[in-house]
């Protein structure tokens, strides 16, 4: 299986139209449609549905498009690692909660790099199942996240910063005039929260019968725009940079909080790039 050939599925599948995908990749269409269909002939099942011009993702296909992703991803990576510590340049892949102690990472890279300007840092947002497969996988070289997911086969790193849970809600909301909140008051509001089954049920065993979830999320600064817009009340970690343009943040009592920490997978052998920086965060944390 070539990575060009996975090129050439990707783009027509962003597309829906060979004739596009053709002029985006600089090829002729039938170039373009003999590629696929040597691909589904490998692959042995269809890919695309054909109407006319356009084209779309069968079953097969939207399965496929996240492996396609995954090793176009894995080997971007390959050709950029730099195998020369000495040079001191190469790639650190990053998964990073949404949570406060973004900040103090920040902080850390920043320094880092100034300290290492041949190193990039790709830094990629999501939930702590997401972070987890992502390291396991080895798109990720490591993640910061929360205390809610195995780590027993992985390094880690806590941070002394905790993590408290609360609600974000729009300011002339009645709950918001309080200093504290407790999940009982939460009985009869409609709320949104993490994407975690554990989680939401053990929302829904606090705050009592009435409470309904009306929506879940992954990515909190997505999720704040449902709260602007008056769907319900969100529950999430604080954060500063949650806070204005008419919102507020109320912790939740008795207090909950959670350990941030850093894991990266247990291997024989780590990149370069990715040694100075872990090794340069165990000295600074």
């Amino acid at each position: 299986m070539r990575i060009d050939a996975l090129e050439v599925f990707l783009t027509a599948a962003e597309e829906n139209n060979i004739t596009r995908a053709a002029g985006l990749l600089h090829l002729s269409q039938p170039t373009v449609s003999r590629i696929i269909m040597d691909l589904e002939e490998e692959l042995q099942r269809p890919l695309f549905i054909r109407s006319g011009k356009k084209i779309a993702l069968t079953k097969a296909g939207l399965q496929f498009q996240e492996t396609a992703r995954d090793i176009i991803a894995l080997y971007r990576r390959a050709m950029t690692m730099d195998t020369d510590a000495a040079e001191q340049t190469g790639d650190v892949f990053i998964g990073a909660a949404e949570v406060g102690s973004v900040s103090r990472l920040a902080e850390i890279l920043t320094r880092f790099t100034a300290k290492y300007p041949g190193i990039r840092i790709h830094l990629d947002a999501g939930n702590a199942e997401n972070i987890r497969e992502g390291i396991e996988s080895g798109i990720l070289d490591i993640g910061l996240i929360t205390r809610s997911v195995s780590t027993e086969q992985y390094e880690c790193l806590e941070l002394s910063q905790k993590e408290q849970w609360g609600v974000l809600l729009k300011e002339d909301h009645p709950l918001a005039l309080r200093e504290r909140i407790r999940a009982e008051d939460l009985n009869g509001e409609n709320l949104i929260v993490p994407e975690n089954r554990v989680f939401y049920k053990n929302v829904l065993s606090r705050t009592g019968p009435d409470a309904h979830v009306q929506a879940t999320y992954t990515l909190v600064h997505n999720a704040v725009h449902l709260v602007k817009a008056g769907m319900g009340i969100m529950i999430c970690f604080y954060d500063p940079a949650l806070i204005g343009e008419g919102l507020a943040f109320i912790p939740v009592v008795p207090v909950s909080e959670v350990t941030s920490m850093l894991i990266w997978k247990r291997k024989p052998v780590y990149t370069p790039a990715f040694e100075l920086l872990r090794d340069y965060i165990q000295q600074n944390i």
